[in-house]
């Protein structure tokens, strides 16, 4: 009578831990697919964008940003991000701009591990084949 007991405790256990999995499960997707519609990333790099990135070291670079159609130039080391100047001469920023269309547009780390991705699949899909 005793190990009757025990054995349905078990499956209350379980269920109710089956249940909580599931809830947590259930609120991190909903959280996930909610902050990806309204995240910080939301102006679809309209408002801000990086025209160009020079790494001077270890931790330290320089960024050119677009703020709304204002060019500044931001320093950034390891724990702090400093304003170096605002351009404002029109032939400068003509110029920055056509830096930019020439240069070849940036990948995403996603899109390079696709890549990869792709290129290990053909590797296996050969390796298979001989």
């Amino acid at each position: 009578m005793e190990s009757v007991n025990i054995f349905w405790s078990f499956i209350k256990m379980i269920s109710a831990l089956a249940i909580i999995l599931g809830l947590l499960i259930g609120a991190m997707y909903f959280f996930k697919r909610f902050m990806k519609q309204t995240g910080a990333g939301m102006d679809q790099g309209e408002l801000i964008r990086i025209m160009a990135t020079r790494y001077l070291g270890p931790k330290n670079s320089i960024v050119v940003l677009d703020i709304v159609g204002q060019i500044v130039a931001v320093g950034l080391s390891g724990n702090q991000i400093t304003m170096l100047t605002t351009i404002s001469d029109p032939a400068a920023i003509d110029r920055l701009k056509s830096f930019k269309d020439q240069g070849k547009p940036l990948t995403s780390f996603a899109e390079h591990l696709f890549n990869y991705k792709a290129k290990l699949n053909s590797l296996k899909n050969l390796s298979g084949k001989g």
